[in-house]
């Protein structure tokens, strides 16, 4: 399926920024790339959507959908003779072969960044636009042509992870945090091993909200780490070792021709979930820097689900009293775009 097509089907592309806009725009992604932030105590973005609780915050990312996409070229361009130049000092240039070269570049490019921690007082503050058509009820058939809605997701967590805070119907809300797996706070996720290996090692030992037993532990992997990415303000040099862990997972692959719900080229690391549900994280093709991911159906897919409640089309909370719901191959699950990230003294400022 084609790349272009999905975004079209479910998103009306704005129109493209000026060259000054975008040139702005792309140095401060850099100089702020590494200060994502830790939205709730759910997580949003990997897999677990369509199950009770979302693997990525509450929500969400095809097979190598373009197999025969050209290489990328130059990605930084050309020097005065020709050759090829690297958008992020330091880092090679030049095509991409493969999901792990990709993930070693974003490595060095993390690493490179400037950084400051917050300090235990201060708050991580995230900001996403999603498109999705929403957890399906029981008796639901999802197919490509289901309507999408459009959220944007702002969140605040304490650097200590005492507390988290979002909006709910107009109204800031300040809530305490029960923690959560991943971890989704400065604290916790700075504790974490700086060490690709020990990182998978304490990684394949966590057990994941939402996700299946049968699911192997290189899926859950592979969805912790994501998650870990999607919702944290990360020092450098882990997220350089995220990068360089998810290069060591078995059967991560490269999309060469992905696009954001901006519809800007991206490139793609991907992995299949349970062989329906393809996810992929998404990466500046010139800086490496973390953009956003996606999941979209790979196969047509039915699950059973148990009494849970859920956000009806009405957006108010149902009970539904469990059964089956399908999805089929070709269905959007999550488009995310990262909008905002840094950090702020207090919940409700952004940076």
């Amino acid at each position: 399926m084609d790349d272009l097509k999905i975004l079209n089907d479910g998103w009306q592309p704005p129109a493209p920024p000026s060259d000054t806009a975008y040139s702005q725009a792309r140095a401060a992604l850099l100089e702020r790339a590494t200060t994502g932030s830790g939205p709730r105590v759910t997580w949003r973005g990997f897999r677990l959507p369509r199950m009770g609780v979302r693997l990525v915050a509450v929500g969400a990312l095809a097979v190598t959908i373009a197999a025969g996409v050209t290489v990328a070229q130059n990605l930084g361009g050309v020097d005065k003779n020709g050759r090829p130049r690297a958008a992020v000092p330091g880092l090679p240039a030049g095509p991409v072969a493969n999901a792990q070269e990709v993930l070693y570049r974003a490595a060095d490019s993390a690493q490179a960044r400037a950084f400051t921690a917050p300090r235990n007082d201060q708050w991580t503050y995230i900001e996403s636009r999603n498109i999705s058509p929403g957890k399906p009820l029981y008796g639901e058939v999802q197919t490509p042509k289901t309507p999408l809605k459009t959220k944007i997701d702002r969140t605040w967590t304490r650097a200590d992870g005492k507390q988290v805070a979002f909006f709910e119907n107009g109204k800031l809300v300040v809530s305490p945090s029960g923690g959560a797996m991943p971890p989704q706070d400065y604290a916790s996720v700075a504790a974490l091993p700086r060490d690709p290996d020990a990182l998978l090692a304490w990684d394949y030992k966590q057990g994941v909200p939402g996700m299946v037993k049968k699911d192997p532990r290189d899926s859950r992997a592979f969805g912790l780490l994501g998650g870990i990415l999607r919702n944290n303000v990360l020092p450098p040099q882990l997220e350089a070792t995220i990068y360089r862990a998810l290069a060591k997972i078995p059967g991560v692959t490269l999309n060469k021709g992905a696009v954001d719900i901006a519809g800007r080229p991206a490139l793609g690391v991907a992995y299949v979930t349970e062989g329906w549900m393809n996810q992929e994280i998404l990466l500046d093709r010139k800086t490496y820097a973390y953009r956003g991911d996606r999941s979209i159906v790979v196969k047509d897919h039915t699950e059973t689900i148990s009494d849970q409640k859920l956000e009806g089309k009405d957006g108010k909370m149902h009970v539904d009293k469990g059964g089956t719901w399908t999805v089929k191959k070709g269905t959007i699950d999550v488009l995310s775009l990262r909008t905002a990230a840094g950090i702020v003294d207090k919940p409700g400022q952004r940076p």
